[in-house]
């Protein structure tokens, strides 16, 4: 039997350049939100979760006193090092680590984030609760996340498509499996809002590295699905796919006070 953590890891570490370039990661209206939900200060410490290519991590650094980026995958770690390298970001470090056992000590730091990447842990809930605990009491979680929709044939056929897209989705969490898995480690929801992002359709479908037979099938797979799948979640063209379309939930959860 594979290793789901070693195959993320080595697809990941394959994919690292492509992540690095691609403007959906690297830049956009909900990093600018996250941000200020994270709200980076002097003197604090700071976590960034399956940083891949080290986008968001690279964005706190000039608010916070030092950053840590965390992830499965050796070849985005190396990739984020040298982009803060090229940076200048001289408060900002690297670890290869698992999000399920933070390496890490309990009630040490003030920020810990997490940006489009909880649809591929395989425990999202024991990601939170690591989160939790490594949190001072003063400190807030701040996560971006795919979000399913709520129609169940658009979620289903959306869940779909990203497993056959990339072997490394798990599972993209409704608002109300957020809300439980964050009241279960202690936190509690004190902002949040959702995003609606537009995903360039052709850098979409070629960042996991399909091959040309395996895109044409899932353009099939799309142009034949129910119209309300279409308009729900594509830009169509004449045929021809622009962009796919998805909900990013962002929220920040701090921890309960005592009693």
């Amino acid at each position: 039997m594979s290793d789901p953590t070693r195959t993320a890891a080595d697809q990941f570490s394959r994919q690292a350049e492509a992540y690095a370039a691609s403007p959906t990661h690297a830049e956009g209206d909900d990093l600018d939100l996250v941000l200020d939900f994270a709200a980076p200060a002097a003197g604090e410490s700071c976590l960034d979760v399956a940083t891949g290519p080290g986008h968001t991590a690279a964005r706190l650094a000039p608010g916070a006193d030092f950053v840590i980026g965390l992830d499965i995958a050796p070849g985005m770690i190396a990739v984020a090092r040298d982009r803060a390298a090229e940076m200048g970001l001289a408060n900002l470090a690297y670890l290869i680590g698992d999000v399920h056992a933070l390496p890490l000590p309990s009630a040490s730091l003030d920020l810990v984030t997490c940006r489009i990447a909880p649809h591929h842990f395989h425990d999202v809930a024991g990601f939170v609760k690591e989160a939790a605990r490594v949190l001072k009491p003063s400190g807030r979680l701040v996560v971006e996340d795919s979000l399913a929709p709520d129609a169940p044939a658009v979620a289903g056929f959306l869940e779909d498509l990203d497993k056959r897209r990339d072997p490394t989705h798990v599972h993209s969490l409704s608002r109300t499996d957020w809300g439980a898995a964050v009241a279960a480690a202690g936190l509690r929801m004190v902002r949040e809002t959702v995003y609606r992002k537009r995903h360039p359709f052709d850098l979409w479908i070629r960042r996991t590295g399909l091959s040309e037979a395996e895109i044409a099938a899932l353009v099939t797979h799309i142009l034949e699905a129910p119209e309300e799948i279409r308009q729900t979640l594509f830009e169509i063209d004449g045929g021809k796919i622009a962009a796919l379309l998805d909900r990013k939930l962002i929220f920040r959860a701090e921890p309960m006070a005592p009693g």
